[in-house]
């Protein structure tokens, strides 16, 4: 058999008429590390198409720990966690994990991906029902895709509508689990946890999160959703995330309770049969964490930062939407526009991410911005002239 499927030659139509109408502006060859300027094509340029809120991937700190790592266990481990993919660098971060969301144990994947995917694969079976915010992400989707179980939606954020489906799911299956992101990474809102919670105790419905956007930045000390609400860990029973944003790194993670950390250990396919975190990455996450705690003035300069692009972004009049986070989407909706600003902000020296159909819905096209921690004011002045600029020549302003 030789060729694509229809779907695949659609697929690469469309890509070859983005290139071909100069509008690819997607996997730029960067030349640097993931700090608040990064060099793009040759050019440098401030960092907002990055996720690494707190900056902490090329903090001294986390580097040198990295060296220790490599010079103790070597690249990599050589194997999957069940069998010698386990190391007294993995045991201490699954610790450390645990404590930070109040659960007996935790586990660690080789992606926030697969964080999600294995644990809800864990959770649920055939018959069972998943009961998801319509705007999670594609990771918890695929999760109940190969868990086999039922899948229904509610209205994004509509605690009527998500009354309304617990009691339309009552009697649906043998078991209900609710999955929401903490922050939607598309939108920048926070999930309505403290409303979610007990509507769902009352409907005797499980609740998982995916804290991938909310760790290390949410909360008074950036542990996260829960603290961000004052809430009781043991209100949610399954927390999954990822450390590619609070350490800018990569690798998964779920805290619960032991024995069914246990039961994931030995059990979760996307786990048993991936290769285990290199350690130098678990080393790198233990040091993010240890910044965390011991120099809180990261906290605080990203959420000054955040206030400061709010502000300037909402004084030139642009749309961002609900966004109450680090992750700010610049609404436009159109997918040629979108795409154009991209390389025109681009060539301002400003790196953000276009965001397009099916990433989001059509006519909900938006430019996605990620504040940093280790941006300084000078950098996000820069941002903010040649948003300025661009939105301008587009008519956006």
């Amino acid at each position: 058999m030789s060729g694509l499927f229809d779907n695949q030659q659609q697929g690469m139509q469309q890509i070859g008429m983005l290139r071909g109408s100069g509008l690819h502006g997607y996997a730029l060859e960067t030349s640097s590390g993931c700090g608040p300027t990064m060099m793009v094509q040759g050019k440098e340029c401030v960092n907002f198409i990055s996720n690494s809120y707190l900056g902490f991937s090329t903090h001294p700190k986390v580097i040198e720990s990295v060296k220790l790592a490599v010079a103790k266990y070597g690249m990599g481990i050589g194997g999957s966690p069940l069998a010698c993919g386990t190391s007294d660098l993995h045991n201490k971060l699954c610790e450390r994990l645990a404590a930070n969301y109040g659960k007996e144990d935790a586990i660690l994947f080789a992606s926030g991906y697969q964080a999600l995917l294995g644990t809800i694969q864990g959770l649920m079976r055939r018959g069972d029902v998943a009961l998801l915010d319509n705007l999670d992400h594609r990771s918890i989707i695929d999760g109940c895709a190969l868990a086999g179980c039922k899948l229904r939606s509610f209205k994004h954020n509509d605690m009527a509508d998500l009354a309304d489906l617990l009691e339309r799911t009552s009697k649906a299956g043998p078991r209900r689990l609710l999955v929401v992101d903490s922050v939607y990474s598309m939108d920048g809102d926070v999930a309505k946890l403290d409303e979610i919670v007990p509507l769902c105790r009352q409907a005797d419905v499980a609740v998982m999160i995916d804290e991938a956007h909310s760790l290390g930045v949410m909360g008074k000390t950036g542990k996260g959703v829960l603290e961000h609400f004052e809430m009781d860990p043991s209100t949610v029973g399954f927390v999954s995330g990822t450390f590619s944003k609070f350490a800018g790194a990569v690798g998964g993670f779920t805290a619960a309770d032991r024995e069914f950390i246990d039961f994931l250990r030995h059990f979760s396919s996307p786990l048993v049969f991936s290769a285990s975190l290199p350690p130098l990455v678990v080393a790198a996450v233990l040091a993010s964490f240890d910044l965390l705690e011991q120099e809180p003035e990261w906290l605080e300069r990203l959420w000054k930062n955040v206030a400061f692009m709010f502000d300037g972004l909402n004084n030139l009049g642009l749309d961002t939407a609900d966004s109450t986070t680090p992750c700010i989407p610049i609404m436009v909706g159109d997918t040629e526009k979108v795409l154009r600003m991209n390389l025109d902000l681009l060539k301002e020296g400003v790196y953000c991410s276009p965001v397009v159909h099916p990433g989001v819905p059509l006519r909900k096209e938006r430019l996605r911005l990620g504040v940093m921690a280790s941006h300084s004011q000078a950098h996000l002045e820069k941002a903010l002239d040649g948003i300025a600029k661009v939105a301008k020549k587009h008519e956006l302003i």
